[in-house]
């Protein structure tokens, strides 16, 4: 009876770990600009010169000195407003929504967080736009 009742709990622990998994993330409809941005699927000559968050979940990459792109993230990173550094995953030379991650490190560790979308920006103005709008909601 109690290998029942081990068993049993080792089956329901991996059950919710298997839940948390692949739980999905809904993503705010402020962060839904297709009908105003250019959405991208990857950054291609993915180098970061700069970046500044925008809140938990968005923040703006610069790759070289006129490529500007909104990254949402889905789900919030808490530590990303408070974050000195952030890391990317890369894979051969871009970075690809729905694939690579936003790695924001805080007190409790690294943390991962998948790429939702990526939307290109047309200049600086328009980047320095979206973050204010984004910040206001």
């Amino acid at each position: 009876m109690k290998k029942i009742i081990k068993y049993a709990g080792l089956v329901l622990i991996s059950l919710v770990f298997a839940a948390c998994a692949t739980t999905q993330f809904n993503v705010a409809e402020k962060y839904n600009l297709d009908n105003e941005l250019k959405e991208a699927t990857e950054v291609t000559s993915f180098r970061i010169n700069s970046w500044e968050s925008i809140d938990s979940q968005s923040l703006i990459l610069n790759t070289d000195i006129n490529n500007y792109y909104l990254v949402i993230l889905n789900r919030p990173a808490i530590a990303l407003s408070s974050s000195e550094s952030i890391g990317v995953t890369v894979s051969v030379d871009r970075v690809r929504k729905g694939f690579d991650n936003i790695v924001v490190t805080d007190s409790s560790g690294a943390q991962s967080y998948i790429i939702h979308k990526i939307y290109k920006l047309e200049s600086r103005e328009q980047a320095t736009e979206i973050k204010k709008r984004l910040k206001k909601s």
